[in-house]
């Protein structure tokens, strides 16, 4: 009776093992009528991992299901985030085109006040303030580390003594290590609800009380396209430096006799670094949402690409264990064979 059944299952392996061992090229291996389980083994050995081979087989194959699992559910993850991001691109988009003419009229009123003479003050004996951009969370490319980068070549020529105002959590965590003792203020949260005016008169109200500065240096990214962007720096003089040239500005515009120029240089100077900080806040915003997108669609494809890859791995590892079995089926059956 055991002999029967081993016969009949010999000849269903049989059938069975000329595809498994076509599909991995090893058809020579059957040459003989019997086909030991050691023959089998170093034939696998050439074909899977040493982990494999070593009597793991079951649980590998568990272990790249397993895998293959949580890579799909990462690559769901990234793709709902891409197409979240891709949805807040337009309005973001849309706020900052419309709030570019406001920066660009500010940069236009600033250039018409004259410049500091030659001489007059140097970069070393202006207080100057660095104020970097970046976002609140992560996962968004390298935005986060441009704006570091920038603010660290920058630091290089300015004293040790300049403060830095940074705005979003991811400044502070790339800064904190080597320019702990000059961050002064963290401001976040800034895009939790669309950015506005007013949010961006409080900033600019608080880099104004945080420290005096001659100079406040603004680092953020400029929108380009979907695909890219450009790290950028703007500076702003305080009305305090440029009160003695307000003369020559003025003279340009008429005032009311009871209106001290003292008092409108510097609400028109608080006006313009509010202004601008608004602008860069838009363009950062708008370059961190692009490069979000843009990040999670490399990682959807990246996914896909490794599940792939795992799943022919899965599949290998599945076909040697059958392979493994079938041999010592036939072994078996050989050896009852041969005991009769």
């Amino acid at each position: 009776s055991i002999q029967r059944i081993t016969k009949t299952m010999k000849m269903v392996a049989a059938a069975t093992i000329i595809t498994v061992f076509g599909m991995l090229g090893i058809r020579s291996v059957f040459a003989s009528p019997v086909v030991g389980v050691s023959a089998l083994r170093s034939v696998i050995a050439q074909k899977l991992p040493e982990a494999v081979v070593r009597g793991e087989r079951n649980a590998s194959v568990k272990q790249l299901r397993l895998r293959v699992a949580s890579v799909k559910s990462i690559q769901r993850i990234t793709k709902t985030m891409k197409m979240v991001a891709a949805a807040k691109l337009k309005g973001f988009q849309t706020r900052m085109v419309e709030a570019r003419p406001l920066g660009d009229r500010i940069n236009y009123i600033v250039s018409q006040i004259p410049p500091a003479a030659e001489g007059e003050a140097t970069a070393k004996e202006l207080k100057h303030i660095l104020v970097p951009i970046t976002s609140d969370r992560g996962l968004c490319g390298g935005v986060n580390g441009a704006v570091a980068k920038q603010v660290k070549a920058l630091s290089v020529d300015l004293p040790k003594e300049t403060d830095i105002f940074v705005v979003g959590n991811k400044g502070e965590t790339l800064l904190k290590r080597t320019h702990a003792s000059s961050i002064k203020r963290l401001v976040s949260d800034c895009y939790k609800s669309p950015t506005s005016f007013a949010l961006a008169s409080e900033i600019a109200e608080e880099i104004a009380a945080t420290t005096k500065y001659d100079k406040a240096t603004i680092i953020f990214n400029q929108f380009k396209s979907a695909i890219a962007y450009n790290t950028l720096s703007q500076e702003i003089e305080s009305a305090d430096l440029m009160i003695e040239r307000m003369a020559a500005f003025s003279e340009k515009y008429e005032f009311d006799d009871e209106f001290c120029e003292n008092t409108w240089m510097a609400d028109m100077m608080q006006f313009c670094l509010a202004s601008k900080v608004y602008s860069c806040l838009l363009e950062a915003a708008t370059s961190e949402t692009s490069a979000r997108m843009q990040a999670m669609e490399n990682a959807t494809k990246n996914c896909g690409e490794m599940i792939t890859k795992l799943t022919l791995q899965m599949n290998k590892a599945r076909q040697a264990v059958i392979t493994a079995e079938l041999g010592e089926i036939v072994s078996g059956a050989a050896a009852v064979s041969e005991g009769k």
